[in-house]
């Protein structure tokens, strides 16, 4: 052949990427593969069957030709029964959609029913048409099953794409088998094609369904189960297995694994409600603990259906869920609520939870004994009942800035109304909980503490330091201290001999106002209401008339002393050459 060609060896060799020797060893009759005796059938311009199988196969088919031409008169008899068959075939294929085809493997030549061109979305005539519209990547797989069901004669079947010229692609499936001549060569291969592209898309639904419903299983500690009654045969969705503690589908499970994974103690009680609710068709719906093979221990909450038929159970089918980190939570969250109750009740400080317009929702007892009611009368009132209207304006537009989200708390002072009447002065630092979901203002939460203590000592602070400023200036200035209550006027002896001449213990009022002459009347009235609204001090210049006409201009210092009610009721000072 090589020499009819007028080819070399070598050309040979490098046409098919392969060696010299290699060819020379197949002219000798050794065993070439199909892919590279296709494409030496290619080079060489001659049917490859012709090339595998030598002189003989082209006998075989003059013989063929000649076997057809005697049958004629045969085909002629049966010509009516063929056609009426070839109806009934070409309904049923137009009705099913199945395609046959044929392909003589000897010319390479193939034949397709009439309705190919529905299945594939093109004409197809010869194999390259069907070639063309084979999805590339389907293709590889595809020539491999063709060559083992050449080589080995079985049966060939496959599910490939083809993409229509729209660009839709469609799935297929084939099945077909060879024909083989007298030698048990393949000469023929007929088949059948159809389309499962709704079948292979419910399938593509049928495992993202259940991919979906597998994660959805593992995120919630779900599993799924069924049980045949009759012969005691379990199926279990892998969710279940892994909350046992078991690999998915290990082993298959039975009611008898089943139990001995159970708690000890649960077992009879399990197996009780399981047979009431196939006797007596009552719920089931169950919780008992497992024993994973690791040791630890698990609760688990089960509900399930029994299924009956003609009166009789046949199955049962359910979910078992794991519920241990949610009973640990609950346990928590309850142990929680208890401490927070004991330190809410027993606080030494006044702790509340208010609505967003003020009412009280909760108060604790120290809360309630700060403002002499009981706690189940204060809660459903206001804090703008129990708030002094002195104080009710400052307490509003803080809470705004708290609820605009302008501060995050805030402190104040004020006087807290009691239901016996008066008032008692409290410190209240409020701050805003948000709901824990949406983010939202939920509700106020109050820590009140009495201030009367801490506004004495902070008085008391004060008035020492009045006290301490005043002593430095009484070594060059004289001191002097007004009791409005008793209406007394003290004069150290510097200040009695400044204004009077002479040492008094006391001295009336009226002389000393009398004798005293403000520069300035209305830095005079700025002063005391200064002081008399909790300024710390003032300093003002006067003039003394002394007794004989004698005027004196003096510098007067003064403070204020408050009593327990917050009311002006001591002025101190001293007196000082200007």
């Amino acid at each position: 052949m090589l020499g009819r060609k007028r080819v070399m060896l070598k050309q040979v060799a490098e046409a098919l990427g392969v060696s010299s020797a290699a060819v020379h060893k197949w002219t000798r009759g050794g065993e070439i593969e199909y892919r590279k005796l296709r494409v030496l059938a290619d080079f060489l311009g001659v049917n490859w069957i012709w090339l595998r199988y030598g002189e003989q196969a082209v006998l075989d088919l003059a013989t063929a030709a000649t076997t057809d031409a005697q049958l004629t008169e045969i085909r002629r008899k049966h010509l009516a029964e063929i056609m009426e068959s070839e109806a009934r075939m070409k309904f049923a294929q137009e009705v099913s959609g199945i395609v046959t085809w044929e392909w003589n493997i000897l010319s390479d030549a193939v034949a397709y029913s009439a309705n190919a061109e529905q299945l594939f979305g093109r004409p197809v005539r010869e194999l390259t048409d069907f070639w063309l519209a084979l999805e590339p990547a389907d293709a590889p797989a595809l020539r491999a099953k063709l060559e083992t069901c050449l080589s080995s004669g079985l049966a060939y079947e496959a599910e490939f794409r083809v993409r229509w010229p729209t660009g839709e692609t469609r799935w297929i499936a084939s099945r077909a088998t060879c024909v083989p001549d007298a030698d048990r060569r393949p000469v023929k291969m007929i088949g059948v094609s159809f389309d499962i592209t709704q079948r292979c898309q419910a399938e593509q639904a049928l495992r993202q369904n259940q991919a979906i419903l597998d994660k959805a299983q593992s995120i919630a500690h779900l599993g799924s189960w069924f049980w045949d009654v009759r012969n005691d045969d379990c199926i279990w969705s892998d969710e279940a297995y892994r909350i046992f503690g078991w690999q998915p589908q290990a082993f298959k499970v039975t009611m008898e694994r089943y139990f001995a994974a159970m708690a000890p103690e649960d077992r009879g009680r399990i197996d009780q409600a399981i047979r009431r609710a196939i006797d007596e068709r009552q719920p089931y719906c169950v919780e008992y603990s497992i024993l994973l093979p690791d040791g630890r221990r698990r609760h688990i909450h089960e509900e399930g259906e029994v299924l009956y038929g003609e009166g009789r159970a046949e199955a049962m089918i359910g979910a078992t869920q794991d519920v241990t980190d949610t009973r640990q939570a609950a346990l928590a969250y309850s142990e929680s609520e208890e401490r927070f109750r004991e330190i809410f009740e027993q606080a030494a400080l006044g702790l509340a939870h208010l609505g967003l317009d003020g009412r009280w929702l909760k108060v604790n007892r120290r809360l309630a004994e700060m403002a002499g009611y009981p706690p189940q009368e204060m809660e459903g009132m206001s804090f703008q009942q129990l708030t002094h209207p002195e104080d009710l304006e400052d307490n509003l537009l803080r809470l705004d800035r708290l609820l605009s989200g302008e501060v995050a708390s805030f402190s104040l002072e004020k006087r807290l109304l009691r239901k016996q009447g008066g008032h008692v002065w409290v410190n209240v630092s409020v701050s805003l909980s948000r709901h824990p979901v949406s983010g939202e203002p939920w509700h106020l939460i109050a820590v009140v503490e009495e201030a009367a203590e801490r506004r004495a000592a902070r008085r008391a602070l004060e008035e020492a330091r009045l006290r301490s400023e005043l002593a430095l200036q009484s070594i060059a200035m004289a001191s002097w201290e007004w009791d409005l209550a008793a209406g007394r006027l003290r004069l150290s002896p510097q200040a009695a001999r400044l204004l009077f001449g002479e040492a008094l213990e006391e001295a009336p009022e009226q002389r000393f106002l009398d004798g005293l002459r403000i520069v300035s009347r209305q830095g005079w009235l700025d002063s005391l209401e200064g002081i008399f609204n909790m300024s710390s001090r003032a300093q003002l210049d006067v003039l003394w008339h002394a007794e004989g006409g004698k005027t004196l201009p003096l510098v007067l210092s003064l403070a204020a002393e408050r009593g327990s009610d917050g009311v002006v009721d001591r002025l101190i000072g001293a007196l000082g050459p200007r």
